[in-house]
């Protein structure tokens, strides 16, 4: 894992400005209704794009403050238990690198890296690797109050999302 975080932040580019700081969102819901379907984008405050996720349930919301470019974001969710024996594991384990590019107003950021998706035990093997290429996120004080979504696994109803703010 360490080798991994550090592949990360060695990887990033540091082109941002120095001081430059964020908050980053970043959250992770599951389908609960067969027919919901994810948003690629959901503009409005918190409280919209939680009313969006109507028909999914929330299993991870992470808010990290003073973030700055080639910071390496960490999440992870897991519930384990004793399955006859054997080990179930059930949850979201993420590493995001959290880059800026561009100067003054002209600022974007970017967020990507690896999630790992794990459903094993009560008759369930699903082991999944996503691989979030950098994607643009929105940044809340240039405008634009929404979330991106960053990456879906159809297979496991699991959707990404994030944004940043000044907050």
């Amino acid at each position: 894992m360490l080798k991994f975080l550090f592949l990360l932040m060695v990887l990033s580019p540091w082109v941002g400005v120095a001081g430059e700081t964020r908050s980053v969102n970043f959250a992770t819901f599951q389908a609960a209704d067969k027919d919901f379907e994810f948003e690629p984008v959901v503009p409005g405050k918190f409280s919209d794009f939680i009313a969006e996720m109507e028909g999914s349930k929330i299993l991870a919301l992470v808010h990290t403050s003073g973030a700055i470019d080639g910071d390496v974001i960490t999440m992870q969710t897991s519930v384990l238990r004793d399955e006859a024996g054997e080990l179930g594991d059930f949850g979201v384990d993420c590493q995001l690198s959290f880059t800026s590019e561009g100067e003054g107003e002209e600022v974007g950021f970017l967020l990507g890296g690896v999630c790992r998706i794990i459903q094993v035990g009560q008759g369930k093997e699903l082991r999944k690797v996503l691989i979030i290429p950098p994607t643009n996120v929105p940044d809340t004080t240039q405008g634009f109050e929404g979330w991106i979504m960053l990456d879906e696994d159809e297979a496991s109803g699991i959707a990404f999302y994030a944004n940043v703010s000044d907050k």
